[in-house]
């Protein structure tokens, strides 16, 4: 069986510099795809949201996006923990986490992220797609865990 990394172009390089991640062409698709999509660094910082993101979020297309993931989080949940860790950490490792994030006008969200798309140790960032899942757990709370 072929390892993964023996089968990566050995031509392709880590994102080893979140500032890197807008100008990757991979960058011009995500923004044109209908799903909300969200790259974060390590510490929180957030590098790149699409247009779906923006819109699932309530932002205005010329509106400034998030900076830090503790912008997209309720203010009004005190947690006890740091949530860019935590959201950082379930992310690298299971697909699917439900997560309740705060939209523009101050509404919770339910939306349920994926596992991130960028999987290489050496990679300083964690790139995932998120479903919004709001209206359906309001109508039936057991529906995001079929």
């Amino acid at each position: 069986m072929t390892n993964i990394g023996e089968r990566r172009n050995p031509a392709s390089r880590p994102i080893s510099h979140p500032a890197q991640f807008p100008d990757l062409p991979v960058s011009v698709v995500l923004d044109r795809i209908p799903v909300p999509v969200l790259a974060v660094e390590h510490a929180g910082h957030i590098v790149f949201v699409n247009e779906a993101f923006r819109e699932l979020m309530g932002l205005e297309p010329e509106a400034e996006a998030p900076a830090h993931l503790s912008d997209v989080f309720p203010e009004t949940e005190e947690l006890g923990v740091n949530i860019a860790e935590t959201f950082m950490t379930t992310v690298a490792t299971r697909a699917d986490s439900l997560w309740r994030m705060a939209d523009a006008s101050g509404d919770i969200l339910q939306v349920r992220a994926s596992k991130s798309i960028l999987r290489r140790a050496e990679d300083t960032l964690a790139l995932v797609a998120l479903e919004d899942f709001t209206d359906q757990l309001w109508n039936d709370p057991k529906s995001a865990f079929r």
